[in-house]
């Protein structure tokens, strides 16, 4: 009997000890302790900052707390829910950031610790994104919203109004690059002269966005009269923005329904003339969606027209004159194209109406390089052949057939082949793709590359982009003379820049570059030959002469930067008027009204690395 007692007061403690442990570890491990304040939510307690020791524009912000605290970072580039958060900041600054922290007693903000970066790093600007949404360095560029008094949408190729509504998983990739994607994925873009209630047509003013020592914006709302002044921040690999002390500019009527208007908002949609932006409606007592807002640059809104009866349908890729003559050529009937290399420019993308690639950034699928389209110009309709090889071998063979409109027709189409993450390549339903450009070897004329498009339409139909495949030409004899193509270039102080026509570089010996044109504010002056460095670090490009109009200039070539292009190392570079260092004041002798000449003497092996040392 006392042995049982014993066992069951043994059974008991256990049983009580696991009902603690139980009881306490869930909300121990979402909550946190029951007494964390603001004040102890301070930087070097419960986070730290620091600079990446290699590049100091890049911060890491991470929680010293307990891993049982669910964390909030509230930083220049939005709020994150992580314990650590990388930044990269790319202007020069003065930059706030604060972590908040879920506790027994609801959710707590600490107090804005501030940090600095001393340097412009143009590494983290040079995404085509920042350019098209600013107009590039040293620019701006201003965004009006798609509609006016008159409720005249202008870019209905696009949209049917100024606002769309859409599913709350909604991103860039089902907007911008139409994909289908899992998830809340809806859309609904009212017209707004069939929809009043969605907003009052009128002129709703603009937004200005600038990368001019610093990524400035200007939001100037006509409904409420007020003009923010703030900064930005592009995530260009997430597509968000994030504004500071501003707001997208939107309706006042849907004011209430949102409660974030400036940090972390999606970026949905983003080209030369289009700007898409969405904020969350999470306030609302209809679901959850993301409000769109579209924007037109100022460009197409002051040179729009209307044009009744034309769609774009009527927008078509221009091909350079003879390019079917190229790609039908008679004395060299078979051509082998593989998918561009790095090197050689994008391998795909998608591409605008008139053919032109959107340079948007994808993570390309192993193997690509593999795949090959051999083409055979024969004589006659049966003669003319081609054979695709998939990067896993699989070939497929037919006929085909060019049109002088530029659309190519493939007998049996070009199988599935996957690209990227949701990006296969492929021919039309009719096994068509459209040429969407060629172009030819700037040394020997010779066909270089060409562009191939699959339509992509939208739930009406219609065209709205093209899914681009870059083939280059396998010229052969090709790689028994590697031929390096250098370029003068000139900028003015507005980062405008001209260049020479190309000199083509072979071996050693003196090589001479030709801008001409006329300049009345040269403000940096260098000289680029791409890929000489990757392929001979140990080469030499010397200053011999430099003439302007003429006239011979001063120089010390020793004195004249050698190096590398900016976040390119396998360009070599001479910076012979460099504004950021010693040559700046040598500015004044490159005005010039008819041609600047300068001859260089190249050494591939000069027996030291004297371009990088």
């Amino acid at each position: 009997m006392i042995m049982k007692t014993k066992q069951s007061i043994y059974l008991l403690a256990v049983v009580v000890m696991m009902l603690l442990v139980t009881g306490c570890s869930p909300d121990a491990f979402s909550l946190g302790g029951k007494d964390l304040s603001s004040d102890d939510l301070v930087e070097g307690i419960a986070y730290e900052i620091k600079h990446d020791v290699s590049n100091p524009n890049i911060v890491i912000v991470k929680s010293l707390l307990p891993s049982g605290y669910a964390v909030i970072m509230d930083t220049p580039q939005g709020r994150y829910q992580s314990s650590e958060v990388t930044l990269k900041i790319p202007f020069s600054g003065t930059y706030k950031i604060r972590m908040g922290a879920e506790t027994r007693g609801g959710f707590v903000w600490g107090p804005y610790a501030t940090f600095t970066v001393k340097d412009f790093f143009a590494g983290f600007v040079n995404d085509p994104l920042w350019t098209k949404i600013s107009g590039g360095v040293g620019h701006s560029k201003r965004w009006k919203l798609d509609i006016d008094a008159n409720t005249v949408t202008k870019h209905t190729d696009l949209w049917a109004g100024p606002l769309g509504f859409w599913g709350v998983d909604d991103n860039w990739n089902s907007v911008m690059l139409g994909q289908k994607i899992a998830g809340d994925s809806w859309n609904w873009t009212p017209d707004i002269a069939g929809n009043g209630w969605v907003m009052r047509p009128m002129d709703y003013g603009y937004m200005e966005f600038d990368l001019k020592d610093g990524a400035h914006v200007t939001v100037h709302n006509a409904e409420t009269g007020k003009t923010m002044r703030g900064t930005y921040m592009l995530d260009t690999e997430n597509h968000t923005i994030t504004f500071s002390d501003a707001q997208l500019l939107h309706n006042s009527g849907h004011d209430g329904v949102v409660t974030n208007w400036s940090a972390s908002l999606s970026l949905f949609g983003l080209d030369d003339d289009r700007l898409q932006i969405a904020a969350l409606r999470d306030n609302s007592s209809e679901k959850p969606c993301r409000l769109c807002y579209n924007f037109v640059s100022q460009e197409y809104w002051d040179n729009w027209k209307p044009n009744p009866g034309t769609g774009t349908a009527d927008v078509q890729p221009k091909l350079i004159e003879g390019w079917k003559n190229l790609i039908e050529n008679p004395t060299n009937r078979e051509i082998t194209y593989k998918l561009a290399k790095d090197d050689q420019g994008a391998a795909f993308d998608y591409c605008n109406l008139d053919g032109t690639p959107k340079g948007l950034t994808f993570t390309a699928a192993s193997g690509i390089e593999d795949a090959k389209l051999v083409i055979y110009y024969g004589t006659n309709a049966e003669s003319r052949t081609y054979t695709y090889t998939a990067p896993d071998g699989s070939q497929v063979k037919g006929t085909y057939t060019l049109s002088n409109e530029g659309v190519i027709t493939f007998s049996k189409g070009l199988g599935n082949t996957a690209l990227a993450a949701n990006f296969n390549m492929s021919a039309n339903a009719d096994n068509s793709l459209r040429i969407l450009s060629v172009s030819t070897d700037a040394y020997s004329g010779a066909l270089k590359d060409l562009w191939l498009g699959k339509s992509c339409v939208d739930d009406q139909g219609q065209r709205f982009q093209y899914q681009g495949y870059h083939w280059v030409a396998q010229t052969k004899g090709a790689a028994d003379v590697k031929r390096y193509t250098g370029k003068l270039y000139i900028f003015d102080s507005g980062f405008n820049a001209m260049s020479s026509a190309p000199t083509f570089i072979t071996t050693d010996g003196n090589y001479t570059f030709t801008l001409k044109g006329k300049q009345t504010d040269a403000y940096g002056v260098y000289l680029d030959v791409p890929k000489l460095y990757k392929d001979h670090h140990n080469c030499d490009v010397k200053i011999v002469s430099i003439k302007v109009d003429g006239r011979s200039v001063p120089f010390d070539d020793t004195a004249i930067n050698r190096g590398t292009a900016d976040n390119d190392h396998s360009t070599a570079r001479r910076y012979l008027v460099n504004p950021w260092g010693d040559t700046k004041d040598d500015k004044q002798y490159y005005n010039f009204s008819d041609a600047v000449v300068i001859t260089v003497k190249v050494k591939l092996d000069c027996g030291t690395n004297v371009m990088e040392p």
